[in-house]
This record gives structure tokens, C-alpha cells and sequence, in this order.
């Protein structure tokens, strides 16, 4: 997906409404049609000379895709990791101009909705048999950017949560290709979304839209959280997070005329957010404060928890005379989580970013990286705090690896943590790295960057970073399908 794209998408899907929930009766899709996949020019790779020669295969490959042009639009396509040359043999397939994607549980099915132009008209629905690289294409009967997409655990449904004027989750039957419910949602907008352990209910997380229409329109109310029959999308339970702050605050609280758009008028606030992979639970860092919201939708319970470093038997009892202290809040804060597979620990970065006015009258940004924490999630104590410059994160599909990325002067650069000692195993200039499963089920690492409008740098790396398979520049740029 094309960056200037992304943002223009999430731009619109802030601006969702707040419409009252109410159920619509499930809508046949038309019949599948075919896609047309013309045979195009191959994204051009230059393999690394030590780089171990591969017999590329679907399995080894990666999912790539390139925005080729205002007709033609963004290309699907497997890449051979070690040549960075696309697989002959597999025409590209189109995703129009704008697309959001979800891989099936068993990653032999990539579910994509793809719009065909900047205005989030016209979607369909792409079901790509990835072993065959056959399509199956479905009009949709809604409108507006989506937000999230995901399968159920078997993989027989995909819900999509989606708006414009309106935001909805819409759920599909994947098989027999028919949405089978939807329902207008009383968030702002879905900022997470997902089924629960045994596919029966949906879970999903989003900040509340207080001034639709009006140039405050993101200033933060109390996020909420829904967990929905999956079948029917009926409501089964909602909570108000009470003490989370999402969402865009004036400064000044007494003054509710101001535009909180104007320099010097507000302050963001965006907590770090994450799902354990194989339990119900939601985990929210706070974005002002050193506190921990854990959303238990199994047992419909919310809790929150202080963070603070582990102390000794002593330290705790003198810890229960002490008072409160309250962090303060920049113009900014915006805090990236990640949760170890187990759901042990989470990961968080993020960075504080305060505005002020210099001699000349112009309005200047001081930018201050948080570091990384390590919070376990038991009880909410800090592990260890380790310093670092990254504002983004990810974490290893099998949790070994965290991925600590961030933007220097002119070029992006990934450190990389070994999370079975929390010790750094490389640093990377000219890196911006994302893990990447192959079709296989494996995973590399996948890195783009760019450095102007027609100069974009990629690479494939080993998991740890210790090996460049492949690495090149080109005119276009290539977007690797990463995990979650």
C-alpha cells in the first residue's frame, strides 16, 4: 500500500460516526467473478553476491506487492527472498488502488478488500486460493475505509470492521460467499479487532468520537470495548475503560471553543494496545500514565494495575505509605506494545513529543524516545527499562526476536533484542525491519524504506539479522504481507 494512501485511509476512518447500533439482515454476495492478472514487468532485485542460492519455490517465497501505476494499480506477487526477484510462473494479481488484507489461520487463503480508487467506493472482496493463485472476486455492498479484517480461528468467517459516515463490522462467510450480518457500531472506529479463542465471539476495542462533524471531532472520550456474538454480531458485553485517554485533548480543559488542531492548543494521547495471540485478553498501556488496563472478555472483567519496578519484601511494605505520583503529559504521547506469545510480558515503546515556540515566533517539536519496558503482565511489574531511540516494535513470530525500529537523519535503523537474555544482538543502519512469514510458514525479515519519491530501499534478512539474502533499490516501492 502506497504510504501517501495509508495515511489518506486512516485519515478517513478517524472521522467514523458514532451511529446507535441496530442489526441488518444478511446480504447475498453476487456470484464470484474472475480477476484479470496481466502478465507485467517483474520487480527488478539485486542479489547480495554471498547471498546461498535457493531452488525458489511458492513455499520459500514472500508476498509482495508494488504500486505500479495509476492504472494498474498495486500488484500482488511471491518474491524469492534470496534474489529479490519475482517467481516466474505466478502472474500478479491486482488489488486495485487502496487494499487491507488478512491471512487465514492455515495461510492458504489471503482475504483482501480491494478498492479501485482514493474515495473507498466500489470495494470487493479478493479470496486468493494462494497454493493454486486463484481468485475469487466479490462486490461488496458497503462503502468506506476498513480499519481491521480478520479470520476466525477455523477459518471459516472474516470479519471486517469498516465505516465512512457510518462504522460497521460486516461478517462474510467465507465459503459460500455471503455476508451473513452487520452492524453499526457505537465506537468511533475499530482500532483492534478480534474472535476469541473458540470462534464464537468477537472482540473489539476503539476509542468514541465525542464532536462528529466539527473540527474537534477526535477530541478523546472513554474508549470502550465489545465482545459480539459472532454469528449474529448481537452485543453480549461493553465496558467503558475508564482511565484510558485515546484520542486528541485540549490543553487547557476549562477552554472548549478552541481548535485543538491550532499549534499549542492540545496534546495526543495513544496507549499502547495488544491481544494475546491464544488467550481472550486485551492489554492497555496507558499513554499518560504509568498504569496497565487488562480486558478479560472470557470472564467479562476489567482491572487495571500500576506499573512499577519489582521490589524486594522490604520495599513493598514501605511502599504502602507512599503517595501517588502523577507523570505529566507532553503534546504528545504515543506508546507501540507487543505481547509475548505465552502472554508472559509485554513489550512496550514509544515517544513524547512537546511543541514550543522559538525566538523567531515559529513553532518548534522536541522529540523524547520513552525506551523500552518490559512489563510483566501477572501483576504489572516493570522487568527491566532499557534505553533506546525506537518508536515502533515488533516482536518475533515465535517471541525470540523484538524488533526496535526508528528514523534518524536520513534512513531508518532496527535493533534487535533477544528476548531469552534481553540482550542486543545487532544494530542495524539503513533498516527498517518487519518480520515476514514465507508461504511455509517460516519467517526473515522484510525491510523497506525510501529515501525520496522514486528512491526505495529493500532488503531480506536471516530472523537474527546476521545475514543479508537479498538487497535493492528501485523506482516503485515494494510492501512485503508481514505477520500481524
Amino acid at each position: 500500500m502506497r504510504p501517501l494512501t495509508v495515511f489518506l485511509a486512516l485519515f478517513v476512518v478517524l472521522t467514523a460516526c458514532t451511529a446507535p447500533a441496530r442489526d441488518v439482515p444478511a446480504t447475498p454476495l453476487p456470484p464470484a467473478t474472475s480477476i484479470p492478472a496481466k502478465p507485467t514487468s517483474a520487480p527488478a532485485g539485486t542479489a547480495v553476491p554471498e547471498s546461498p542460492a535457493r531452488n525458489a519455490t511458492l513455499e520459500t517465497s514472500l508476498l509482495a506487492t508494488e504500486w505500479k501505476s495509476s492504472s494498474e494499480g498495486i500488484l500482488l506477487f511471491p518474491l524469492d527472498p534470496a534474489s529479490g526477484m519475482a517467481l516466474p510462473g505466478y502472474p500478479p494479481i491486482s488489488l486495485g488502488q487502496v487494499s487491507t488484507h488478512a491471512f487465514s489461520p492455515d495461510r492458504h487463503t489471503l482475504a483482501v478488500v480491494s478498492i479501485p480508487n482514493d474515495y473507498a467506493y466500489d470495494g470487493s472482496l479478493l479470496l486468493i486460493d494462494l497454493p493454486a493463485w486463484k481468485v475469487r472476486r466479490f462486490e461488496l455492498e458497503f462503502r468506506g475505509w476498513v480499519s481491521n479484517m480478520v479470520f476466525s480461528p477455523d477459518g471459516t468467517r472474516l470479519a471486517i470492521a469498516h465505516g465512512q459516515s457510518k462504522h460497521q463490522i460486516t461478517m462474510v462467510n467465507v465459503g459460500k460467499g455471503v455476508i451473513t450480518a452487520q452492524r453499526e457500531m457505537g465506537v468511533g472506529y475499530v482500532s483492534r479487532l478480534k474472535f476469541t479463542v473458540n470462534g464464537e465471539g468477537l472482540m473489539l476495542y476503539g476509542p468514541v468520537i465525542k464532536n462528529r462533524f466539527t473540527a474537534n471531532e477526535m477530541n478523546g472520550g472513554t474508549p470502550q470495548v465489545l465482545l459480539l456474538d459472532a454469528a449474529d454480531l448481537s452485543p453480549r458485553w461493553s465496558a467503558a475503560l475508564e482511565g484510558v485517554r485515546d484520542g486528541i485533548y485540549p490543553k487547557d480543559e476549562n477552554v472548549t471553543s478552541a481548535n485543538t488542531h491550532e499549534p499549542g492548543q492540545s496534546f495526543y494521547l495513544n496507549p499502547g494496545l495488544a491481544f494475546v495471540p491464544d488467550q481472550d485478553t486485551l492489554y492497555v498501556v496507558h499513554a499518560d500514565s504509568e498504569q496497565m488496563t487488562i480486558v478479560d472478555f472470557s470472564s467479562q472483567k476489567v482491572r487495571t494495575l500500576d506499573i512499577q519496578d519489582q521490589l524486594t519484601w522490604f520495599e513493598r511494605l514501605l511502599s504502602l505509605t507512599a503517595g501517588v505520583a502523577y507523570a505529566k503529559i507532553a503534546d504528545g504521547t504515543s506508546k507501540q506494545a507487543a505481547i509475548s506469545p505465552d502472554g508472559q510480558f509485554v513489550y512496550v515503546v514509544g515517544a513524547n513529543n512537546a511543541t514550543y515556540q522559538d525566538q523567531q515566533g515559529n513553532w518548534q517539536m522536541e522529540h523524547t524516545p520513552l525506551g523500552l519496558e518490559i512489563i510483566q503482565t501477572r501483576d504489572g511489574s516493570r522487568l527491566r527499562h532499557i534505553e533506546t531511540d525506537a518508536i515502533e516494535l515488533s516482536i518475533s513470530p515465535d517471541g525470540r526476536f523484538l524488533y526496535l525500529r526508528k528514523w534518524g537523519p536520513g534512513a531508518p535503523s532496527t535493533e534487535i533484542l533477544d528476548t531469552s537474555n534481553q540482550q542486543f544482538v545487532a544494530r542495524k543502519t539503513r533498516l527498517s525491519a518487519i518480520p515476514a512469514l514465507l508461504m511455509n510458514g517460516e519467517f526473515l525479515l522484510a525491510s523497506t524504506y525510501s529515501t525520496s519519491e522514486n528512491s526505495h530501499h529493500m532488503s531480506v534478512l536471516e530472523p537474527d539479522g546476521s545475514n543479508v539474502l537479498a538487497e535493492w533499490k528501485g523506482s516503485e516501492y515494494v510492501w512485503f504481507l508481514t505477520t500481524p
